[in-house]
């Protein structure tokens, strides 16, 4: 609560020593850094004149964390011990998506809006939901958010969409949730980036541009 298929080379294989406990005990984790894989016919698509800046995703202190989290019921959060992402939620997904309008090849224009690009069109997100969550006993990659498409000529929000993503995770451990969330954000990272280039289009123009 940036390449690669659906292989578990998605976990950059570090084992690390977690913060010592009361003990000086220090438990094991690995940190998993999840990459986004465009689609074949990705590149095919005709290039956009205008450029896009990415906010970093706003989210609840419980998501602005790297450590790996996980709902064995509504409302209660709790952490897997034996993993962590490479880095917290928000600005995981804020690189992920940078990555996966770069590698479309269809926008030049492109960063963080702390890049300072001179964009046309901004994107913020409203991260709800980043976590396992078990339904049924059976465990779920869940991600959840709001993405609003906004023209800086005006300053006026020109879309907005809510996006979700549940893929199953084959077992328990922090792995499994790796695995599932890759999945997850793949099948999500390429539909935010389909709407952002039909919206940015449709609304291209619109102020006398």
């Amino acid at each position: 609560m940036i390449r690669m298929r659906i292989c578990l080379p998605l976990a950059i294989a570090l084992v690390l020593g977690a913060c010592s406990s009361l003990t000086g005990r220090r438990e094991p984790f690995t940190v998993y850094s999840p990459r986004y894989t465009p689609t074949s016919d990705a590149a095919k698509a005709q290039p956009v004149q205008w450029q896009l800046t990415i906010d970093t995703p706003l989210a609840s202190d419980a998501l602005d964390t790297s450590r790996m989290l996980v709902m064995p019921s509504p409302g209660a959060i709790e952490t897997y011990k034996g993993g962590r992402w490479a880095d917290t939620m928000p600005l995981m997904l804020r690189a992920l998506l940078i990555q996966a309008f770069q590698d479309s090849g269809r926008i030049e224009g492109i960063g963080a809006t702390a890049s300072g690009l001179h964009a046309d069109f901004s994107l913020a997100i409203d991260l709800h939901d980043f976590e396992t969550q078990y339904r049924d006993g059976a465990p779920h990659a869940v991600i959840r958010l709001n993405a609003k498409l906004t023209d800086l000529s005006v300053n006026r929000v020109r879309a907005a969409r809510m996006f979700e993503a549940d893929e199953p995770a084959a077992g328990a451990q922090a792995a499994d949730a790796a695995a599932a969330f890759q999945r997850a954000l793949d099948k999500m990272l390429a539909q935010m980036v389909a709407w952002t280039f039909e919206q940015g289009q449709a609304n291209w123009g619109n102020s006398g541009r």
